[in-house]
C-alpha cells in the first residue's frame, strides 16, 4: 500500500508542476492526470481490500471463540444427557426389584410408569391405525389399540367380522415383528350397561360379563389364527364397569364404551406370578 501512496503522490506533484510551469503539450498532461487518477483508484482498492481482509479476520477469530465455546457447552450437554442416563437406568432397576419383590411376597405391583414402545413398532401403528381409522385407534402413550366393537361384532355377538380379522392379521404382524418380540399383549373387552335381553344371545352370553370376555377371547383367536403365540396372549372381561364416556340414562349404553382394547405391554407387566415363583402353603 505504501508503494501505491508513494506512486500516486509523484505523479500528483509532476502533474502540477507540468500544468504551471513545465513546457508540456496537453497530451502530456493529460497522460500525467490519467496516471494520477488511476493511481488513486489503486489506493483506494488497496484499502478496502484491507479493511476487507481485517474483517474477515475479526470474522474468523469470533467464530473460533464461538466454535470453541459451543465444542464446550457440547461436552457439558452430552455429560449432563451421560449422567440423566444413568440415573434413570438407576430408577429402572429399582422399580424392577421393587416390582419382583412384590411379586414374590404376593402384593400388588408398583405402578412402572408409561408404556414406551420400539420406535419402530410405534410408527407401525401408527400407519396402520391410520389406515384403518373408522375401526380402531391407537393410543401411544397407553401402548394401547382401541377396536370399536361395533364395527368388529354384530349387536350381541363375538363373531369377528372379515374386515376387523383382516385388519388384526396386519396387527398381528406388527406384534410378531423382531422389534415387539419382548412384548406381550392383552385383550380386554368391555361393554356398555345395555342390558342383554334378547333369549337367543343370553343362551351364549348370559350378561355383559361374559359378552366382553367373549369379545376379547374371539379377537385372541383371531390373533393367534394370524401367528401371534398363545403364550404372549392375554385376555380380560371387563363388563360395563370401565366407561371411557358416560353412558345415555336409562341404560340405553354408548357406543364409546362398546370396545375391545389390545395392549402391546413388556413381559415384566404380565400380572401372572412366572414360572420361577414357588407357592407356598397358608
Amino acid at each position: 500500500m505504501k508503494n501505491f501512496l508513494g506512486l500516486a503522490m509523484i505523479v500528483a506533484i509532476s502533474a502540477g508542476t507540468l500544468a504551471t510551469g513545465g513546457c508540456v503539450s496537453k497530451q502530456q498532461y493529460d497522460e500525467a492526470l490519467a496516471a494520477s487518477r488511476r493511481a488513486t483508484e489503486q489506493l483506494e482498492n488497496s484499502q478496502l481490500a484491507l479493511r476487507q481482509a481485517r474483517a474477515e479476520n475479526e470474522d474468523l477469530k469470533s467464530r473460533l471463540a464461538a466454535s470453541g465455546g459451543l465444542s464446550s457447552s457440547k461436552d457439558e450437554e452430552i455429560a449432563l444427557l451421560a449422567k440423566a442416563k444413568a440415573d434413570l437406568q438407576s430408577d429402572y432397576d429399582k422399580l424392577k426389584a421393587l416390582y419382583e419383590e412384590s411379586l414374590r411376597s404376593g402384593q400388588a405391583p408398583p405402578d412402572l410408569g408409561p408404556i414406551v414402545l420400539p420406535a419402530q413398532v410405534d410408527k407401525a401403528l401408527k400407519e396402520f391405525a391410520s389406515a384403518n381409522p373408522d375401526l380402531l385407534d391407537y393410543l401411544p402413550e397407553y401402548g394401547m389399540v382401541k377396536i370399536k366393537s361395533d364395527l368388529t361384532f354384530e349387536p350381541g355377538s363375538d363373531f369377528v367380522r372379515p374386515a376387523a380379522q383382516d385388519a388384526l392379521g396386519k396387527l398381528a404382524a406388527i406384534v410378531n415383528s423382531p422389534e415387539a418380540a419382548e412384548f406381550n399383549v392383552y385383550i380386554a373387552g368391555h361393554t356398555d350397561d345395555m342390558p342383554i335381553r334378547r333369549a337367543e344371545t343370553r343362551k351364549r352370553h348370559p350378561d355383559n360379563w361374559y359378552l366382553s370376555a367373549h369379545r376379547g377371547i374371539a379377537v385372541q383367536q383371531v390373533l393367534a389364527k394370524a401367528g401371534l403365540p398363545a403364550e404372549r396372549i392375554g385376555v380380560l372381561g371387563f363388563s360395563e364397569y370401565h366407561p371411557v364416556a358416560p353412558n345415555k340414562p336409562g341404560k340405553k349404553g354408548n357406543v364409546l364404551n362398546r370396545r375391545v382394547e389390545i395392549w402391546i405391554v413388556p413381559q415384566d407387566r404380565l400380572l401372572t406370578a412366572g414360572p420361577d415363583v414357588e407357592a407356598t402353603d397358608k
